[in-house]
């Protein structure tokens, strides 16, 4: 999402209007769920993408429609049993997509796109609510931003009694009011992972990390290794006076995912016995069985129990037979991805 807002802001800045397609329903084998969305340009090209497919080739063919009306429009897309063998779905599936018009020459377009980065990259909790046209009729949408109890931030207006009928949402929400119907989906609760060391793997981990959705912070006490030059797609990089400091100055929540890949196994103790302390929703630290279990025996002597070990994911990532940085750093983020998503089907139970 962030680097489609990237997309959207440089499209907008340089004057150039283009098709926004997102996803608000999707049933059977659809690629990409609610809340997926690209960019299609009036070249023919796009940015981003739903998952590619009988799908998104069907948005491709409807955004001339859209760039020529330069109105929203609500449609139903049924993938059938041709398009289903052909993208191998076997079952084929249906979506409903929003193509929506976003014109260079609304102001409101690019506040709109300049605060959702501004709230990914903050790692703000907020939801983008929709008011689409009715189906099949071309008209205008209406949209907002919508933190967590707060009052709308970006975007054009949606009726006060729509908010008040939403509430506090939750994840892929759709909604009937009286006299409308809104979707909402949630953005900025992806998690935000703490790397907890500047070397080789924090630097290898870091944009793979950005790249699934990830908000990234990066600390080291050495700003010779944590630096933006080393880590320029970081949200943050903090350099403490020494490791422990950096834990009072976070505020630290289930969706807070602790990475531990310092240069030692002093530094990497010193940040576990830190991160136990928390109630991060994930912990992992890197290193073999035979340094896990020397560091676990001293964290007992002093007073943890087993149940905080038991939390720690460690050796830290998948097993795949990762042996250089790039390696563990899929490893580690495959798992990361993992525990996200089994978090998020718990949420929405």
């Amino acid at each position: 999402m962030k680097q489609l807002c990237d997309e959207a802001i440089g499209l907008l800045e340089s004057g150039e209007s283009f098709v926004q397609a997102t996803i608000l329903t999707s049933s059977g084998s659809v690629p990409r769920g609610a809340g997926a969305c690209m960019l299609c340009l009036s070249d023919g090209s796009i940015k981003g993408t739903v998952g590619g497919g009988a799908l998104e080739a069907g948005i491709i063919k409807a955004a001339p429609a859209i760039f020529e009306s330069r109105r929203a429009r609500v449609i139903d897309m049924v993938l059938d049993g041709n398009d289903a063998v052909a993208t191998g779905m076997i079952c084929g599936g249906s979506a409903t997509v929003l193509m929506d018009y976003i014109d260079c020459e609304n102001k409101t377009n690019l506040e709109f796109f300049e605060a959702l980065l501004s709230a990914l990259k903050a790692g703000v909790k907020a939801n983008i609510v929709t008011v689409p046209p009715p189906d099949g009729v071309a008209g205008m949408r209406s949209q907002c931003l919508l933190p967590g109890g707060g009052a709308p931030i970006a975007g054009k207006g949606i009726d006060a009694d729509v908010l008040k009928a939403l509430g506090s949402g939750g994840y892929d929400v759709f909604t009937k009011t009286e006299n409308h119907r809104v979707y909402m989906h949630r953005v900025g609760s992806e998690g935000t992972a703490y790397i907890f060391g500047a070397g080789h793997c924090g630097e290898k981990l870091a944009p793979v990390l950005s790249s699934v959705g990830f908000r990234v912070v990066v600390i080291d006490d050495r700003d010779e290794f944590a630096n933006e030059s080393r880590f320029p797609g970081a949200d943050e990089i903090m350099v403490p006076e020494s490791i422990d400091r950096a834990f009072g100055q976070i505020q630290w929540g289930e969706d807070s995912y602790i990475v531990i890949v310092t240069r030692g196994h002093m530094q990497d103790e010193i940040a576990l016995r830190g991160a136990l302390k928390t109630n991060a929703g994930y912990v992992g630290m890197i290193g073999s069985n035979k340094k896990r279990e020397s560091i676990y025996q001293r964290l007992l002597s002093d007073g943890y129990v087993q149940t905080d070990l038991d939390r720690v994911f460690s050796p830290v990532g998948i097993e795949i037979g990762a042996d250089t940085p790039e390696e563990i750093a899929v490893s580690i983020a495959a798992e990361m991805i993992n525990v996200r998503f089994k978090k998020r089907a718990r949420a929405v139970q």
